[in-house]
């Protein structure tokens, strides 16, 4: 899959004094005249060497005195001469270059140089405009015209292997490339402020892997070096992704620094475990050896043998880091969602009302020992319980609910409160009552205060084989007693009894009393 690597060049700069504007009157005042700046970029004349301040700038070809001829047309034609900083020329008429396509030529004493390898000056043309950038050809120079010392005129080179970019005052300047073998970075800087504070970050599909710093001084050319990430033979995969190592699906490491590579950003969650994998497929793995959790921000030994997942410790997005010639394994957190909830959403079948809920872990009260109002069938709960095994009961009035278990995920969980079905069994139990009975059980219920209350004969109640028969009973009747009797309508019936429900139902057994 190919990646898209974003380069991003800020610069913070402090504004100088008010520029000259672009005209003969303000040219006179400022007594300035026309210059410009010209430096080797070459990959194979490259050499850069340290000034007093210690900075890193680019050695040149470029001796005092050395001179060029900027040619206007062919009617007109200006001599710029090396001070040792920069060309310039004070000729009358030499602000009519700007706007202008121009030739530049060396003079006598450049012939020699302009033979050497890479040094295309000769013949080069330009359209001078202030603030335009033009791309010149592979292995030609790098000018920098400057108007009265701020106004600046950009050339980027694009020089073969090298990516080559210009910043002029406080210009801000983003490039979009998509080259993943790398190449390397130079930088340029003119304006009229003695040094920005430059910053380059390196992109991969919006995710930071590569930053480099440094401060630039007006006039030098500056080896960025090579800011692309290198991509690894390593991956992480996980839960997150469905555990798939193909090419694409798992997530790349990149080459980070002291043999560490990284793999940066990554969303996870309490619930989720991951492997480092090599080479796109499950030949060789790396975890611990054992599943477990992994402390945040501590080196973790990891071995390729018999190995097993890495438990997350924390919700967030992550730093994931491996070290292979070490078997180290570490990850950083770079956004902990601390204030994550999730919801448990309850099927409310039996409609209690109100409902409330009894949560723990372990033994650890999480709601009030009563249990917490639940609104709208949802009740939310911290992120950090994702996870996590809990223990639910419902309660409502005087009803409570079996406890049970559930587990708890990034998407919350959904548990369901059915209805508590109480009945009341009888059950025969004697040799007598089972032959002569038969396949009919009534019973006649009274002092219930309820529903179940009935007039005679009764009502039919439920055969569930083995010589028993059972009647729902209302869940109000918890905890009451009431009078009842059974019979088979056809001359057995028990006698009167009374029976107390408890929440779990009740099963009674006894023979038959009576004679057909």
């Amino acid at each position: 899959m190919k990646k898209i690597f974003n380069l991003i060049l800020a610069a913070l700069v402090i504004i100088g004094a008010a520029a000259c504007t672009k005209t003969d009157e303000v040219v006179e005042q400022c007594g300035e005249s026309l210059s410009f700046y010209a430096e080797i970029v070459n990959g194979n004349t490259r050499a850069y060497i340290d000034d007093a301040d210690g900075d890193k700038t680019w050695n040149t070809i470029w001796e005092e005195g050395d001179q060029v001829i900027v040619e206007e047309g062919t009617d007109k034609s200006y001599t710029f001469t090396y001070d040792g900083e920069k060309f310039t020329s004070t000729q009358d008429g030499v602000t009519s270059l700007i706007g202008k396509t121009v030739r530049i030529d060396p003079v006598a004493n450049l012939d020699s140089k302009a033979g050497k390898k890479g040094w295309s000056f000769g013949g080069t043309s330009a359209t001078f405009e202030t603030g335009m950038t033009v791309q010149l050809e592979a292995n030609t120079s790098f000018f920098r015209y400057t108007y009265n010392g701020d106004k600046a005129i950009t050339f980027t080179v694009n020089n073969g292997d090298h990516k080559v970019f210009a910043v002029n005052g406080s210009y801000n300047q983003t490039v979009t490339f998509d080259n993943g073998a790398g190449e390397n970075f130079i930088a340029f800087y003119f304006g009229t402020n003695s040094k920005i504070e430059a910053t380059l970050s390196c992109f991969i599909d919006g995710v930071k892997y590569k930053e480099t710093k440094i401060a630039l001084k007006p006039g030098k050319v500056y080896n960025l070096g090579n800011l692309t990430p290198v991509a690894t033979e390593y991956g992480v995969v996980g839960s997150f992704q469905g555990w798939d190592v193909a090419a694409g699906k798992t997530v790349t490491m990149y080459e980070d620094k002291d043999g560490w590579c990284v793999a940066r950003n990554i969303e996870l969650y309490k619930d989720d475990e991951i492997k480092i994998v090599k080479g796109n497929t499950w030949d060789v793995s790396y975890g611990p050896s054992a599943v477990s959790v992994l402390e945040v921000g501590v080196e973790h030994d990891i071995i390729s043998e018999n190995s097993q997942n890495i438990k997350v410790a924390k919700n967030g997005k992550f730093d994931i880091y491996f070290n292979a010639s070490a078997s180290k394994f570490k990850y950083e957190c770079v956004e902990e969602y601390t204030d994550l909830m999730v919801n448990i959403t309850i099927n409310n079948k039996a409609n209690w009302s109100p409902l409330y809920i009894i949560l723990k872990s372990g033994e650890t009260l999480i709601t009030p020992a009563g249990g917490a109002i639940v609104n709208g069938n949802t009740y939310a709960i911290s992120g950090d319980y994702i996870g996590s095994s809990l223990n639910y009961q419902f309660v409502s009035d005087s009803k409570k609910s079996d406890a049970a278990n559930v587990t708890i995920t990034r998407n919350g969980a959904t548990v369901t409160l059915e209805e508590t079905i109480i009945k009341l069994k009888v059950q025969l139990n004697t040799a007598n009552s089972k032959q002569w009975w038969g396949s009919t059980m009534k019973i006649h219920v009274w002092g219930s205060g309820s529903s179940l209350d009935t007039s005679w004969p009764g009502t039919e109640m439920t055969f569930e084989g083995n010589y028993t028969w059972s009647i729902i009973v209302p869940s109000e009747l918890v905890g009451k007693t009431f009078n009842y009797l059974v019979h088979n309508g056809n001359g057995w019936q028990s006698s009167d009894s009374k029976v107390t429900i408890s929440a779990k139902g009740n099963t009674v057994t006894g023979s038959s009393i009576g004679i057909k």
